[in-house]
């Protein structure tokens, strides 16, 4: 294993029993078996770790999703898998690194999916905005699982999901056929 997947390793797991305020970067190396001097060679801070842990995750089972209720239940059974991770994280001042997460696997897979569901191409503009707002959509949904595991159900969730996508795929679509005067 090599020294950054260590210290992401270990900042993971010391997530799962305390807050981001308590981990120094001094309490993260000694639980790593790590000097300082690696630490800062690799990173700057703590928050620079969580960026880098974002920036180069993968989410078990979203390149096998075929459709959105797939896309969005490895979506969240990755939230739920690392609860503490993310909501930490969020809390944080890398914060930013969940959203773009999140915002960058929506919009790498799910463009597949508007593709094949509306059978054209949309334009760059209209899948970036797609991808946000379904982005936006799915991180409230994140959160509001990730705050009350126990009350909320992850099929519906997905469904609630779902239909939002659906809808704002419609309302993209419809905007797009009246500002062209034709229908797409």
């Amino acid at each position: 294993m090599n020294k950054q997947t260590l210290i992401k390793d270990t900042l993971k797991h010391l997530l799962e029993a305390n807050s981001l305020s308590d981990i120094t970067v001094q309490k993260l190396c000694k639980e790593a078996g790590i000097n300082r001097q690696i630490f800062y060679y690799h990173y700057t801070d703590i928050e620079d770790v969580l960026n880098d842990y974002f920036l180069n995750e993968k989410i078990e089972g979203l390149e096998k999703a075929k459709t959105w209720p797939e896309l969005v239940h490895a979506i969240l059974m990755y939230a739920r898998g690392n609860r503490q991770l993310i909501l930490k994280t969020l809390k944080s001042k890398a914060s930013n690194a969940v959203e773009t997460f999140f915002f960058n696997n929506l919009y790498h897979k799910g463009r597949g999916f508007i593709e094949a569901q509306y059978g054209y191409t949309l334009e760059k503009n209209d899948i970036s905005e797609v991808a946000k707002l379904m982005s936006d959509s799915l991180s409230r949904e994140i959160s509001r699982l990730l705050s009350n595991p126990l009350e909320l159900s992850i099929p519906a969730i997905e469904e609630n999901i779902s239909k939002t996508f659906d809808g704002v795929l419609d309302l993209i679509c419809v905007n797009k056929q009246n500002k062209k005067g034709r229908k797409v």
